[in-house]
């Protein structure tokens, strides 16, 4: 029934559908079907088919999402086989309107002529796609000055659960009102977040249980306290939809367009000051005296990815700047308008960090070996997955997130409730933020550390509720 008034592929065979059971998560779940959409009239039948026959849809990019996102049972909608053109560059207006099988590389070459690019950028960027980064609402390692994927989009274009299409973007007190008035499905959208929103005990329990507000990379959950924010709701922004299309994982509608705002390229001078110190703790510490120098970006990288690095002969070689056996490092971004800029920052940092007593070696590189450091930092998840023996760090903690400021205590009740559980920790990541993707090593072929991984994964949940942090960064 459904391939018959289908365009592109529909799927069966049990090599497809196991193939598509897994990401880049430790879950795995067998899809009914697998799909390639091709046109807006396939996503229609799509979904009039799973509604029809009381079944999900997974809509699914390059499938990069560590937390099992985009596994399940229902309908796998693969979008980046035909969804992958660049609509349309607007340079005046700092704007690019795409599909979402779009890569984020491919995009960026595209956009170099024009001296502008889309700021996310997550360690998988010459594979991740846009319509994933909207799902899961992705920052990167530069997220302490680009933000997220919601903060740059603009507009959505969709086909909502009932096969009409919607466009959803920024509106005015009157726009949303109006839009309250349409007698469509759209319609109904906005008068069930009105309601939703205007309730003053939902208003009591979004504002003291979301979050901490002033965490940068807050995935948690749909993204209800932005909208309570906005004009309709006595804050002082304007509504958005993207806000909440932004991290929902394709729960709520399927994206067929997304229009994005873009930045002016970084800075033609960069620097990368590899910070050697001797435990973890001093490198969570000693980010905090970083932050205060408004670097670009601050990454860290525990003992464990260092050690397994000399093992791989292709990071080996990317190994030329690190001295001794660092317990941690962090990996600091500076940028300037030329390169004394770049150095007379280093040369501040490292002078503070003395004075504190972190760190013993302060190397800053510079021109083409910034891209060597890079590709150690990005190789992390593959090096950690090549460990040997069957203890292997386990992806449960992948994006807890936590003040910067929280992070020395959290860290430390972390440790002491793993040492609970008889394991010890990877960490690595994005430290500038407060994320940390922490992986417990565990044997997940033994029975007894399966149940340590449920264990860990809700006495994590706890610990990051105690301070106000989100589950997912």
């Amino acid at each position: 029934m459904l391939k018959a008034n289908f365009q592109g592929e529909v799927l069966f065979d049990d090599s497809i559908r196991l193939i598509y059971a897994t990401d880049a998560s430790a879950y795995r779940e067998i899809p009914t079907a697998v799909t390639y959409p091709k046109s807006i009239k396939d996503i229609k039948t799509l979904i009039n088919f799973a509604r029809e026959n009381n079944s999900s849809i997974i809509p699914r990019t390059a499938g990069t999402s560590l937390a099992g996102q985009v596994v399940g049972s229902g309908i796998i909608a693969d979008v980046s086989r035909y969804w992958g053109k660049v609509l349309e560059i607007n340079q005046e207006e700092h704007w690019v309107r795409v599909q979402p099988g779009v890569v984020l590389d491919e995009l960026n070459k595209i956009l170099e002529p024009h001296e502008l690019f889309f700021g996310p950028e997550t360690s998988t960027s010459n594979r991740c796609m846009i319509g994933g980064m909207l799902g899961n609402n992705a920052c990167g390692s530069r997220s302490l000055i680009y933000g997220s994927t919601r903060d740059h989009t603009l507009e959505v274009k969709t086909v909502l659960s009932d096969g009409s299409e919607a466009v959803f973007g920024e509106l005015s007190k009157r726009e949303f009102e109006e839009k309250c008035t349409l007698t469509t499905m759209e319609g109904d959208i906005y008068r069930n977040i009105r309601d939703i929103l205007s309730n003053t005990f939902n208003q009591k329990e979004i504002v003291s249980q979301y979050p901490d507000s002033k965490l940068k990379r807050r995935n948690t959950g749909y993204a209800l306290d932005l909208l309570l924010q906005t004009e309709p709701f006595a804050g002082d922004k304007p509504f958005n939809f993207c806000k909440l299309l932004a991290g929902s994982e394709g729960t709520l509608a399927f994206t067929t367009e997304i229009k994005l705002n873009l930045v002016p390229l970084p800075p033609k001078h960069k620097g990368l000051l590899c910070v050697h110190l001797e435990t973890i703790e001093k490198a969570i510490k000693a980010n905090l005296i970083a932050l205060q120098h408004q670097p670009r970006a601050v990454e860290l990288m525990d003992h464990t990815i260092l050690e397994l690095s000399k093992k791989n002969i292709e990071q080996n070689k990317n190994r030329f700047f690190i001295k001794g056996n660092p317990g941690a490092m962090l990996i600091i971004e500076l940028g300037g308008q030329s390169l004394n800029d770049v150095k007379a920052q280093a040369a501040e940092i490292e002078s503070h960090f003395r004075q504190k007593g972190y760190g013993y070696h302060f190397p800053l590189i510079d021109g083409k070996n910034i891209a060597k450091v890079w590709d150690l930092r990005k190789a992390g998840l593959g090096i950690l997955n090549n460990m040997p023996g069957d203890h292997k760090p386990a992806s449960v903690i992948e994006d807890t997130a936590v003040l910067p400021e929280l992070l020395p205590d959290y860290i430390d009740e972390m440790t002491k409730m793993l040492k609970r559980y008889d394991t010890s920790c990877v960490y690595y990541a994005h430290i500038a933020t407060g994320e940390l993707h922490l992986r417990p090593v565990l044997n997940l072929k033994d029975p007894i550390d399966v149940e340590r991984f449920h264990n860990i994964a809700l006495a994590t949940a706890v610990l990051v509720k105690k301070y106000r942090g989100s589950l997912s960064g």
